[in-house]
């Protein structure tokens, strides 16, 4: 991947895209024509899987979920990374100094990706795509990013064509980072990522750049794209159209924030078994996070179900033994009842005798995260046109 990355780095170079730093004066319009060569009215990207995925490193997501969207760590699991050489080491290198203000790659626990094509001649990329964040932004072996700590974004931002399931975007603004933090060095597989937020939440300054489906939504049939993402299978994104026959009943839609740059929604209640409760939970639908993070009351009542689950001390995470039977959980979201079936909620093992949960606490954070861990239970519709999300049941 290091030769793949400064090919892209050169032939950006030779055809004079190389644009400076991140807070150039760059514009959106000395971009030049960005618009797509040859688009399909809809087109479909498939997951690839990772070969050498190793298992999934609860503590590691957690903190990047919480690193992701504030500068600090809930108190439990700072107390744990004070009292735990291990937790500490990922910890630091999760906030190593000089780094790039980024949101985070999953890093070695990175199971699917979908493949990009950057530069010319391309070069096939791995990517994360990411609803919560609004970057197109390169990382892997030489590559990497700091998370949430408040230090500016430092980088560069060049220009080439992407191409994406058959489409080509010239002149797209992509961004590439001068530093390296340790925890995902060595991730061979996912080599950056392509965000699908809005583009208010582009890091580049002082003009941020449009996303890539900002660029290709009007030459779509429908200006959406689904995920139908998988448990322990390769899922699919849809561009510009909906296919029945990965979903069962109806779709339906909620509203998202407006003024917010996320993908951020607003549930009523939750029923965790046959207990219902009333609440309301800001939150935003993030392909880009592993875990749910939902408010402390919610984590409450989800593990006061689930015999023998305890706050880890050495983690600072809820965990439960591995052979418990674990309740299912629903979401609320306008008229839609988000269903996530119990054997979701055990997220990875910790040994042989007890698991990370799945759903862990969202305190510290603006608002709640509907991960990977909710998501692969559901069919999502991200409407640009409409500003909504959608949200439908499906064969698990």
């Amino acid at each position: 991947m290091k030769a793949s990355l400064a090919a892209i780095l050169l032939a950006a170079l030779a055809e004079g895209a190389l644009t400076g730093a991140w807070n150039s004066s760059t514009t959106k319009e000395s971009q030049g024509s960005q618009v797509p060569e040859s688009v399909d009215n809809q087109f479909t990207l498939t997951q690839i899987r990772n070969e050498g995925f190793t298992g999934r490193d609860g503590p590691m997501a957690f903190m990047r979920a919480h690193m992701k969207y504030a500068q600090k760590l809930p108190d439990p699991v700072l107390e744990a990374v004070n009292s735990s050489s291990e937790l500490r080491m990922k910890y630091t290198a999760l906030r190593q100094k000089g780094s790039v203000a980024a949101n985070p790659t999953q890093g070695a626990d990175s199971e699917y990706a979908v493949i990009v094509q950057i530069g010319s001649p391309p070069q096939t990329i791995p990517m994360n795509l990411d609803t919560g964040s609004a970057d197109l932004r390169l990382v892997g072996e030489k590559w990497s990013i700091k998370y949430g700590d408040g230090s500016s974004a430092s980088g560069i931002l060049y220009l080439d064509t992407v191409q994406i399931g058959g489409t080509r975007v010239f002149k797209m603004g992509i961004e590439s980072p001068y530093t390296v933090s340790n925890d995902i060095a060595n991730d061979k597989f996912v080599s950056g990522i392509l965000g699908l937020a809005k583009s208010a939440a582009n890091t580049v300054r002082p003009v941020p750049q449009d996303t890539y489906f900002e660029h290709l939504q009007s030459q779509l049939e429908q200006p959406i794209f689904t995920a139908n993402l998988r448990s322990h299978a390769p899922g699919n994104y849809n561009f510009g159209f909906i296919n029945r026959a990965e979903y069962t009943g109806n779709i339906q839609y909620t509203p998202v924030d407006k003024n917010h740059p996320l993908w951020k929604i607003s549930a009523s209640g939750y029923r965790v078994g046959s207990k219902q409760s009333q609440l309301k939970i800001d939150a935003i639908v993030d392909t880009g996070t592993s875990l749910a993070l939902l408010p402390q009351k919610v984590v409450d009542e989800v593990y006061s179900q689930i015999q023998g689950s305890f706050r880890h001390p050495k983690l600072g995470m809820m965990v439960f033994p591995c052979k418990s039977n674990l309740p299912d959980f629903f979401l609320s979201i306008g008229s839609y009842n988000g269903r996530l079936p119990g054997k979701y909620i055990n997220y990875a093992p910790i040994d042989h005798d007890n698991c990370y949960g799945g759903i862990q606490t969202s305190a510290g954070l603006p608002f709640s995260v509907l991960g990977d861990v909710f998501l692969k239970a559901q069919f999502v519709v991200f409407d640009y046109g409409h500003q909504a999300v959608g949200f439908a049941n499906k064969n698990l």
